[in-house]
Parts: C-alpha cells; structure tokens; sequence
C-alpha cells in the first residue's frame, strides 16, 4: 500500500533545501514564484530542471515562452521568498530591480546566483510538470544562500571562500 499523502509530505518536509524564484516572460508579462523544486541536471551540456503544478500560474507562461531563470536567493532575501510564495502575481515585482537575462526572463539583484533557460523538454509527472532547461547564462556572488527545512527559512550557517 502506497504512503498517505501526509506522510509523504512530512517526510519530505525534512529535506533541506536551498530557495529559489523561477522568473518567466511572455509578451511582455513577468512572472515569478518561490521554489524548492529545482534541480541541477548535467554540466555537459548544462542543464537544469524545475517542477511546476499544471494548475499554478506559472505553468502555461513557461509552457507557452520555453524559457525561465532560477534565481537563488540569498539569506537576506526571506522577505522576498514569502513574497513570490503568495499573493497577487502581479505585485510581486513591485519595488524589485532586475535586469533581463538573454532568455528574456527577469535576473533579481541580490541573489546569490541565477541560471537563465530556454525549455529543452517537458516530462508529464501526476499533477507537475517537469521543464528541463539548457542554461544560457549562469551567473553568482558570494554570499549566504537562503535554506528551507521544516515549513521554515533557514540559515543554513555557510561560510563563504
């Protein structure tokens, strides 16, 4: 007999992650939201992948424009996260400075890293869909990387150098 979703969800609540904000475009709308869903793939050729709800707003921009960025944000970001986590889509970049990487998808400042993609596949797996991404651009700073454990931000106590 299978797990329970709860039990599931309690057992994977004890993974811990890094946080991320996948940004998006399409006809000249952004679009972000906070993830922990995120994965590196191969450095040959570099490739990533996210995990999206089919039924999240994010799900058809990033279907429809075959590009996102995954913005690693760091440990001075919390507020950031929980921003992109809820509310209104289209207030989460308000007061946000960014520029626009070569895939056309937002690069917040202040992150401790981005990788921006252009769509390669799209695996279907239960309610999510699984976008690889070959990655254009990569860029990173040093700095302290926001962690998630638990239902709750972390500092993961890294060091920098």
């Amino acid at each position: 007999m299978p797990a329970s979703t709860e039990q599931f969800r309690e057992a994977m609540r004890r993974f811990a992650t890094g946080v991320a904000i996948v940004t998006s475009s399409l006809d000249g709308r952004i679009h972000g939201f906070t993830v922990n869903a995120f994965a590196s793939v191969s450095a040959e050729p570099p490739t990533v992948l996210i995990c999206v709800n089919r039924i999240a707003t994010a799900h058809p921009l990033i279907a429809a424009s075959q590009r996102f960025c995954v913005n690693i944000l760091s440990l001075e970001q919390r507020a950031l996260a929980e921003r992109f986590a809820g509310g209104e889509p289209r207030s989460r970049f308000e007061g946000v400075t960014y520029t626009i990487g070569p895939s056309g998808s937002p690069i917040l400042d202040g992150t401790v890293a981005h990788v921006d993609c252009t769509v390669t596949e799209e695996l279907t797996a239960s309610t999510h869909t699984i976008f690889l991404g070959s990655v254009l651009d990569a860029g990173w700073r040093e700095g302290e990387p926001l962690g998630y454990f638990n239902r709750k931000y972390r500092d993961f106590g890294i060091t920098a150098g």
